[in-house]
This record gives C-alpha cells, sequence and structure tokens, in this order.
C-alpha cells in the first residue's frame, strides 16, 4: 500500500451503478481507505451538525452527569466513557479524549443463547441532552444503511452475491462512537498521540471528523500520513476481518491520532457482523484452514482497550472459553 493520492468515491455514483464493485474493493486494496462524498441524500449536513451539536452538550455535562452512564456499569458495551478509561497502547502519549458508545438496538439474547459477553442489547441515553437519543439513532441508521451498501459491493468485488454477508447481520456487533477530544495543554507537539496506533476490529469503519489528527500508515514508505478532512463526507476505512477474508488482499489500516491540544470531535462506525459470526478466508484468496469468530476477535482486543471489561474476564465474571490473544496480529508491521 503506497498513499500517493486521495481516493474519493461520489456515493449518488455508487446508488447510480457508476462506481463499480471492483472499483470498491481495489481502492481498498491499494490504499486500505476512501472518502465517500455526495451523501445528503442519506446524511445531511442537518444531521452531521445534529449530531456535533448534542455531542457537545453531553460532552460539556459535569462529570457527576456523565458518569451516570459509564460503560462499566452497562451489560452490553454501551454509555460513557471516561478519559481514565485507558487501554494498552504503547504509543499513546497521554489519553486526552472521551466517548459515548451506542450499538444495534435490540433486545439482550434469551440465557439459553448467551454467555453474558456479547454485547447485545439496548442503548440508554442521558435524558438531560435534548435530541440526543433520536440524533444519534438516526445517525446510526444511516451509516448501517450506507455500510450495508459497501457490504454488498464489497461481496460482489470478490466474486460473492451481493447478499453474502446477510445472514450474519441480524444483531451485529456494529458500534457507533461520538469521541471528544479534550482541548488541553499538555500535548502540544506535532508527535504527540491521544490515541495510540491500531487497527479496527470490524470489516470496515466510517468516520466523520471535524478537523484533522488522524494519521494512516503507510506500509510501503514505512511513513505515517496526515488523512485530510473534508466537509459532510466520511473517511472508510479497511479493518480485520476485511484483511482475514480477503487473504490480506484489503489490509486493515493502521492508524492513530495525534494532536496539538485544540478541541476535536471524531464519529466513527465500525461495521461488522453478528457476534456469533464463524469466518474462514474466501476460496477465492486461497486455502486456508484458519478460522475466526467475530465477536471473539472484537472481545479480545476490547480487554486490551477497556479495564472494566479486563475485570470482568479475569474475575470470572464474564466465562469466556476462548483464548485471549496477547496482541492483534493484524496491527503487526
Amino acid at each position: 500500500m503506497a498513499i500517493h493520492s486521495i481516493p474519493v468515491i461520489s456515493y449518488d455514483q455508487i446508488l447510480s451503478g457508476d462506481v463499480t464493485p471492483a472499483h470498491i474493493v481495489e481502492t481498498l486494496a491499494g490504499t486500505g481507505f476512501f472518502y465517500l462524498s455526495d451523501l445528503d441524500q442519506v446524511i445531511s449536513p442537518l444531521l452531521f451538525k445534529s449530531l456535533q451539536d448534542v455531542s457537545k452538550s453531553f460532552f460539556d455535562s459535569s462529570t457527576e452527569s456523565k458518569m451516570e452512564f459509564y460503560i462499566g456499569d452497562s451489560d452490553n458495551h454501551r454509555g460513557y466513557v471516561p478519559v481514565t478509561e485507558q487501554g494498552a497502547y504503547g504509543d499513546e502519549s497521554i489519553r486526552t479524549y472521551e466517548a459515548f458508545d451506542i450499538g444495534y438496538e435490540a433486545d439482550p439474547l434469551p440465557p439459553s443463547r448467551s454467555r453474558g459477553y456479547e454485547l447485545v442489547g439496548p442503548n440508554r441515553y442521558p435524558a438531560h441532552v435534548d435530541g440526543m437519543a433520536k440524533t444519534s439513532e438516526a445517525y446510526y441508521e444511516a451509516n448501517f444503511a450506507i455500510s450495508r451498501t459497501i457490504l454488498q459491493l464489497i461481496a460482489q468485488g470478490v466474486g460473492e452475491d451481493k447478499n453474502h454477508f446477510d445472514p450474519w447481520i441480524t444483531r451485529p456487533a456494529s458500534q457507533l462512537r461520538l469521541i471528544h477530544y479534550v482541548p488541553n495543554d499538555v500535548l502540544v507537539n506535532s508527535g504527540d498521540t491521544s490515541m495510540g496506533a491500531h487497527t479496527d476490529y470490524e470489516l470496515f469503519t466510517l468516520i466523520h471528523q471535524t478537523s484533522p489528527g488522524l494519521l494512516a500508515y503507510d506500509r510501503a514508505s514505512k511513513t505515517w500520513r496526515s488523512m485530510p478532512v473534508f466537509k459532510n463526507t466520511l473517511l472508510v476505512l479497511g479493518g480485520d476481518m476485511l484483511q482475514f477474508i480477503t487473504g490480506g488482499k484489503v489490509g486493515s489500516l493502521l492508524h492513530r491520532v495525534v494532536t496539538t491540544g485544540e478541541e476535536r470531535y471524531s464519529f466513527p462506525f465500525f461495521m461488522n457482523l453478528d457476534f456469533e459470526t464463524e469466518l474462514s478466508v474466501l476460496p477465492q484468496f486461497g486455502e486456508s484452514d484458519e478460522r475466526i469468530v467475530v465477536g471473539h476477535h472484537l472481545l479480545g482486543q476490547l480487554y486490551r482497550d477497556f479495564p472494566y471489561i479486563k475485570e470482568r474476564v479475569d474475575s470470572g465474571k464474564w466465562p469466556v472459553d476462548f483464548d485471549i490473544p496477547d496482541r492483534n496480529v493484524f496491527e503487526q508491521l
């Protein structure tokens, strides 16, 4: 992968059929990302602005009111993530962001199907932030609709039927994060890292950003490249599960966030399959006996990222019956 130019694909042209499935796959294979423009018919400029407004209202709330929705008090990984909920990123200078996590709206799994850690269930929102639930759910649904379209194109682009993945998106482990990078005078140098280098654990990610800060790793030149920000667009990044099923043809994009201490918002939507889905390498990408369960990989990485999850697993509260890896193989340079 060499990042020499900025690929931009029009969503209008995707819907009209002017962008082929092969073009989507080859673009992701060549760069690991592309920008998605012309989104007005599915995400209006007003919805982008409303999401930022309700996020600001929530994050401007008192610590006490935000902690009423602490994610560690949730049974299904939903709610507020404070600055102190720090994971184990080796290159993170200091954590300066907080977040609010939203998932696919669904009833909890019945006891006969649940081990307790499947991250399935309803969302919860603070009543004191007017419109937060309505706006967040509308934005989630719009991103999910866009992601389904992209997923159909990817399926066709790798030689499968366009509905190949449909059986595994009935209760997907797809997540929307509202991320607030807190203004501060601690990180002031261009190389200061607020979020450490990582890949995303799902199929792919759609990101809307309010200002620059995201850097992508170019494996060909072994350099970090700053990703520009365009108004009312989404940045699409390849993730771990897409790399796995394509036998490495589409790489999971390594990225991190640097800051100069300015306030910043980022809204990543992580498109994933159902937690229990077992994946194999698609046969057109070579023979392999390797298998990955989507939810096992996801929880294994969240174990690193969230101290409350580590405590639940280590204490046996969540009886995990699979191995938790000590590193993410998709992040290795």
